[in-house]
């Protein structure tokens, strides 16, 4: 059966994703409503260092002479266009910023790609932002520092895309917040999320399946909490295609195998083998469909092994299901 979380994340957010006018040129975003329906499933906190820095809509654009690791650690500067030195204050509004979505309860945080303020992964460098590199912007480097689920807007390319951050994020949540303190709660734990890790890091699963083998009998806190971050960091890691698509097929054909699936409403769903050729979009409709069965019916579903639902819908289900309460979360 899956785990169900019934709190909605609170989503630290850049807030030009989120139909903000607060771009350098007043320009905004309005990522967000590609979710359609289930933004509501989100409480959003959008932010904007560069406003919190005090530099205003419409503002002189700015660029780093080094990567946003290299602002904070002192070894590089942020420039205007005319070259002013506003290092200082966008570090000041970063930090403000990082403490408001402390104050909201954030843990999550989805950021604007190649900004030099709230890239993540990836973030443009030099006068005329000539080059890019595999690094993040100050904003971006600071959050990755809180040791949060932090991604970037990639995210919201396509419907596979957010699936596969969603799913790992809600899985994420679920681990850090669950309670941890004997050797049998962390490999009950790990079994529940390991599908997805399996999915996406192969080698670091085995290394973490061995290691909580391994484990003495009576493990202290400290080496417990060690394996929960290094589940927690393998969680990060996106999926692709090919995987995703394997991973469906291994767990519906493993419910089917099982007879688990007969009398079940499977909503008109037909599951292709992964010989099918299908595109991301399809591919995505397959994995969401397959989580609705999952959840109406209390069946594993390997990768989405952690759902969030509301509490009516887990009453509702809970009833249907012939259950006198719903489950605890």
């Amino acid at each position: 059966m899956p785990e169900i979380v019934t709190e909605r994340p609170v989503v630290g957010i850049s807030a030009c994703l989120y139909d903000c006018p607060v771009r350098y040129n007043g320009k905004r975003f309005d990522a967000v409503s590609k979710l359609g329906r289930e933004r509501a499933d989100f409480r959003f906190m959008p932010v904007c260092p560069e406003c919190m820095a005090g530099f205003g809509v419409p503002r002189e654009p700015i660029h780093l002479t080094g990567t946003g690791e290299e602002v904070l650690a002192g070894r590089a500067k942020v420039v205007t266009r005319r070259g002013r030195d506003v290092t200082d204050q966008l570090v000041a509004g970063a930090t403000a910023c990082v403490d408001a979505l402390v104050r909201a309860g954030v843990r999550v945080a989805i950021l604007k790609e190649e900004s030099p303020s709230c890239g993540l992964f990836k973030t443009r460098v030099g006068s005329h932002r000539e080059r890019e590199v595999r690094a993040s912007g100050v904003f971006g480097a600071m959050l990755a520092q809180t040791g949060w689920f932090v991604f970037s807007d990639a995210a919201f390319d396509s419907p596979l895309a957010w699936w596969d951050w969603r799913r790992r994020m809600h899985a994420w949540l679920w681990l850090a917040d669950r309670p941890i303190a004997t050797n049998g709660e962390l490999a009950d734990a790990w079994h529940v999320v390991k599908f997805v890790v399996q999915e996406t890091r192969r080698r670091e699963a085995d290394e973490i399946g061995r290691a909580i083998a391994n484990l003495p009998r009576h493990a202290a806190a400290e080496e417990l909490e060690a394996i929960r971050s290094r589940i927690l960091d393998a969680l990060r890691a996106p999926t692709t295609r090919a995987r995703a698509l394997a991973a469906m097929w291994k767990s519906y054909a493993y419910h089917r195998k099982r007879g688990t699936l007969e009398g079940v409403d499977l909503h008109d769903l037909t599951v292709r083998s992964p010989e099918v050729r299908r595109n991301a979009t399809q591919l995505a409709e397959e994995l969401i469909m397959l989580e609705r069965i999952s959840f109406e019916n209390d069946l594993l579903f390997a990768a989405s092994p952690v759902l969030y639902r509301e509490r009516r819908r887990v009453r509702a289900r809970d009833e249907a299901l012939g259950r006198d309460e719903g489950r605890k979360e």
